[in-house]
């Protein structure tokens, strides 16, 4: 059994809310169903995100009694992510906020990008430091719609919470939403690609692979 609950954490823009759109509470009902822990945050402004990400965390923990997934429903970008206040988070920033929980989760850490390009999430951990990674993050190399990326995480937590590893989880992802743009990126292996690459290249082809994370 996965020792783990999901904690969504989301943020949609402001028209979402007004039209009713909340692919976050869709995705909770679903896990309901389907007896899957989960907790769920809403976080409209970069407080609210940080409180998310500490207080109300760890109060989820201790009431599951288990290590969390994080699910980021936000819109996004190549650089980062959106709050529906309009706060903007690179991926820098968003890592320097998760840094705690990667410090306390030791490099076990999954984390889910259901966003506009939240493939570009592994930059993350594209970093020099000595600093934990993510275990996994999961995300689209393009922009899917809510409907899709519902259905497609709807699958993935159903299969995993089964105990089917990640590449068939991530492959059931583009069955069921029709969608073939949701990858995965181990941490590790990240953070020492982009090591290696920096060893072995010059400062102009590097600033040219960040626009096109595929390391």
């Amino acid at each position: 059994m996965i020792h783990a609950f999901v904690a969504a954490i989301e943020s949609p823009a402001s028209h979402d809310l007004l039209d009713g759109r909340s692919e976050g509470r869709a995705l909770c009902e679903a896990l309901e169903l389907a007896n899957i822990p989960h907790s769920y945050s809403l976080a409209t402004d970069r407080e609210a995100l940080r409180i998310a990400l500490g207080d109300r965390l760890r109060a989820a923990a201790r009431h599951h009694g288990k290590v969390p997934i994080i699910h980021l429903s936000m819109h996004g970008n190549a650089e980062g992510v959106g709050l529906t206040s309009g706060d903007f988070f690179t991926w820098d920033e968003l890592r320097i906020e998760l840094l705690p929980l990667l410090r306390a989760t030791k490099g076990t850490l999954l984390v889910c990008m259901s966003s506009c390009f939240g493939n570009s999430g592994c930059r993350m951990a594209m970093q020099e430091d000595n600093e934990p990674t993510f275990w996994a993050l999961v995300g689209n190399t393009d922009s899917p719609s809510w409907a899709d990326a519902a259905v497609a995480y709807i699958s993935f937590y159903h299969l995993f919470f089964k105990g089917l590893d990640l590449h068939n989880c991530v492959e059931s992802m583009k069955l069921a939403s029709a969608d073939h743009n949701f990858v995965y990126h181990i941490g590790v292996k990240t953070k020492q690609n982009w090591q290696n690459f920096l060893r072995e290249n010059s400062e102009e082809q590097i600033q040219n692979a960040v626009g096109n994370p595929q390391l």
